[in-house]
């Protein structure tokens, strides 16, 4: 080569380096495209002087703008551009450490096969030049990969493997980094004690090398940590300190981090509006800053939010976007969390079929991921859907299920989960008529949550279940207080749903006292609440309720239309249990207009309802209902056989009363029926029956109540009159007389 050449060459080097510096200097003020330009062009300058070293410096610089920009697909080219570069310099090193930047762009992509393989590229000659340094970045990129899999022990071991690469290259900040992420592993694990030492040693080092960015994310790993073990006060202290330092170093993802924990703590603590402001605050920066596992993650939160203002169709969307999100990422631990998550949602939309999908599937992720957390929430969430699809069985197992999960956290983690399923349990044994196990469900329930604060938030869902205990019992005054104070709870803690149901028991109640102008109100109330909520089955209780107020002022046509249209909303939502309520008061009000063919359809469908749940007070109440058709045709066998059915089940549920003293308010409410099945024996010349059923019934309940309808059957008998033939009016006189003696022996 000339003299002249060699000046050239050596000209066009110099200008090459100048316009690197340019791109240097550009990249640093910020002004990235004037960097792009400038690298492009010292790139083309280095490659044609043959420097391929530097032409791969200054593609790699490129590359490392577009992947700050998002544009991944155009930094992966220019990565692997860099490589071939680096290659034909000969620079092994590098080469590896542009393979090792592939690796993390196809992460982002979700391509985890194909960063892996880059990872191991690199790996393989890191090994062959013994570098520790390089190793150990590997090491951490897989373990990274393992957890985006869900494969935790896998995971752990890689995080390790990168602890002792850097202790062998003495690089103190990337130990802490990796042992940051063991540290995750351990917080998953629920091995709190050496997940916090982790942490700590790892602020430590970042506070001794003045490391303010790895200060922060320990911080938010420490707040973590805290969060899982309810320790709410040092968890927001340290979200705090750790949200003024990334402030003060202009650190967006670190505040991000920080808003997200205390959205999470505000959101566990009732403080639900607090919670919304500071998640929409980390969503928007994790937007910005294009970062999709932040995004997933605060959009998660926002959706667990939002169904608890009951904003449920926004809820489902936002939570619909988190799962896509992890989907695409290939995040499996969020994936979990946000399909569980959806199920809940889709369940109190009404989609209950979804539902079950959804949350079996969750329920797999988390049995895969060994998160007894989340397995305990998704079996709970199946045993609600159970519950409303009238499967009493597959619920019960459900919840029995999750509290042998949340068994397994401990007795104060597991405390809240244990508690719920009592609770539901308990719910269903008031469905199945079984009160004392009810109320053995309900004391445990509310036991647990003395051993764990966070736990007493479930106390208006107790005092749900306890006013319909007592209201199921016959004492409607104590269910109407537990009603009242399940609301006031749970108006404090901001749970609407609650409190709706909570509005809904106070009108059933008032209507069970026969105080008709007060229930239409308090129904009235819980509708509106209810359409707020987006509640389809919770509206349809409360128009079902107000169709039962209807029959209670004869207003036979309103009755009707507000049956049907509870009836739909409970086909909507798939409300087997309230869709058997709805048949049988369509059927009462039929009977009521006279039309008995209509009417029992209506308890044949209610009946089988009723049957099909093991629901013994509808079987009862459906029976005595067909009754009181049978004695109008005139067929009285065919009455006192439902009549004798019916009383079975009243007393089987009666005997399941864990205190004989309560016998009598439960019974008091069947007076009526007890009454009508006197009469019916009577009829049939079954005296001695008559006599045994109403001594049975006084005993227990008093004589009061069943005098009161027996004085009006007494009146509605006629004994006179032009309309019946003087054989039927000496049968009335003759029954009047035969009920009069045996009312006289009662003791």
């Amino acid at each position: 080569m000339t003299t002249a050449d060699n000046e050239k060459k050596e000209k066009d080097r110099q200008l090459a380096e100048q316009r690197l510096q340019v791109g240097l200097e550009g990249y640093e003020s910020g002004k990235l495209d004037k960097a792009t330009e400038a690298f492009g062009d010292a790139e083309i300058r280095f490659r044609l002087v043959g420097d391929f070293k530097r032409a791969g410096d200054a593609r790699s610089m490129i590359a490392d703008i577009q992947r700050e920009n998002n544009q991944l697909e155009q930094a992966l080219n220019s990565y692997q551009r860099a490589r071939r570069h680096f290659q034909e310099a000969q620079r092994p090193l590098l080469e590896a450490a542009s393979m090792l930047s592939i690796g993390h762009v196809e992460r982002q992509l979700g391509h985890l096969d194909r960063a892996q393989d880059a990872y191991q590229a690199a790996q393989q000659i890191y090994r062959v030049h013994n570098n520790a340094q390089g190793l150990g970045n590997v090491a951490l990129a897989l373990g990274h990969i393992e957890l985006q899999r869900g494969n935790i022990r896998y995971a752990a071991e890689h995080y390790q493997d990168a602890i002792n690469y850097f202790k062998e290259a003495n690089d103190n900040i990337n130990e802490a980094d990796a042992s940051r992420s063991l540290a995750d592993i351990q917080r998953m694990a629920r091995q709190f004690t050496e997940a916090e030492r982790v942490y700590q040693r790892a602020l430590t080092i970042y506070r001794v090398h003045k490391d303010n960015f790895g200060i922060v994310d320990a911080q938010i790993g420490l707040a973590r940590i805290y969060i899982e073990q309810e320790r709410f006060d040092e968890a927001a202290n340290t979200l705090s300190e750790a949200l003024n330092l990334a402030s003060m170093i202009e650190y967006e993802l670190g505040q991000a981090d920080a808003n997200l924990g205390l959205a999470e703590i505000n959101f566990l603590q009732t403080h639900v509006e607090q919670a919304l402001i500071a998640a929409q605050s980390a969503l928007q920066v994790y937007t910005n800053q294009h970062n999709a596992l932040g995004v997933a993650n605060a959009s998660r939160m926002l959706a667990e939010i939002n169904l608890r203002r009951g904003q449920v169709s926004y809820a489902n969307s936002i939570m619909e976007r988190a799962l896509r999100t992890y989907q695409s990422i290939a995040f499996r631990v969020g994936q979990a969390e946000a399909t569980v998550g959806l199920g809940m949602i889709q369940y109190r939309r009404g989609s209950l079929d979804r539902a079950r999908h959804t949350l079996e599937d969750g329920s797999k992720q988390a049995q895969t991921l060994d998160n007894d957390v989340l397995e305990c929430k998704a079996l709970i969430g199946l045993g609600d859907v159970y519950q409303q699809l009238g499967q009493l069985s597959f619920a019960q197992h459900a919840y029995s299920d999750a509290r042998t999960r949340a068994e397994e956290l401990g007795e104060v983690a597991g405390a809240a989960n244990i508690a719920i399923a009592e609770i539901d349990q308990a719910r269903i044994s008031i469905l199945k008529g079984e009160m004392n196990e009810a109320e053995l469900h309900l004391n445990i329930g509310i036991a647990t949550m003395d051993k764990n604060p966070l736990a007493m938030q479930l106390m208006p869902m107790a005092e749900l279940v306890q006013g319909y205990f007592f209201l199921t019992e016959g004492d409607f005054t104590q269910a109407e207080q537990h009603f009242s104070q399940a609301h006031n709870q749970a108006e404090a803690h901001q749970d609407g749903l609650i409190a709706a149901e909570a509005i809904l028991g106070q009108a059933q109640a008032r209507l069970a006292r026969r105080e008709l102008e007060a229930a239409q109100n308090t129904f009235l109330a819980a509708g509106r609440q209810f359409q707020l909520l987006e509640s389809t089955n919770g509206d349809g209780a409360s128009v079902l309720g107000l169709a039962q107020v209807n029959i209670g002022q004869q207003q036979w046509d309103e009755a009707i239309a507000n049956c049907d249209a509870a009836i739909t909303r409970f086909t909507q939502a798939s409300d087997f249990i309230n869709e058997a309520d709805a048949y049988l008061t369509r059927g009462l009000v039929h009977r009521s207009r006279d039309e008995m063919d209509e009417a029992l359809a209506d308890f044949e469908q209610a009946l089988k309802y009723y049957h099909q749940q093991r629901r013994p007070l509808g079987v009862a109440d459906t029976r005595f209902a067909r009754a009181s058709i049978f004695l109008l045709r005139g067929d009285s066998e065919s009455a006192r056989d439902e009549q004798s059915k019916a009383i079975t089940q009243v007393e089987h549920v009666m005997n399941t009363i864990s205190k004989p003293e309560r016998w009598t308010t439960f019974l008091r409410q069947y007076a009526e029926q007890y009454a009508a099945t006197v009469i019916t024996d009577l009829r049939r010349n079954q005296d001695e029956s008559a006599r045994l059923l109403l001594q049975h019934f006084v005993r227990i309940a008093g004589e009061s109540e069943i005098e009161h309808h027996l004085k009006a059957y007494e009146n509605a008998i006629p004994t006179e009159g032009e309309d019946v033939s003087e054989e039927e009016l000496n049968a009335n006189r003759d029954l009047l007389r035969r009920l009069e003696k045996i009312r006289r022996g009662l003791p």
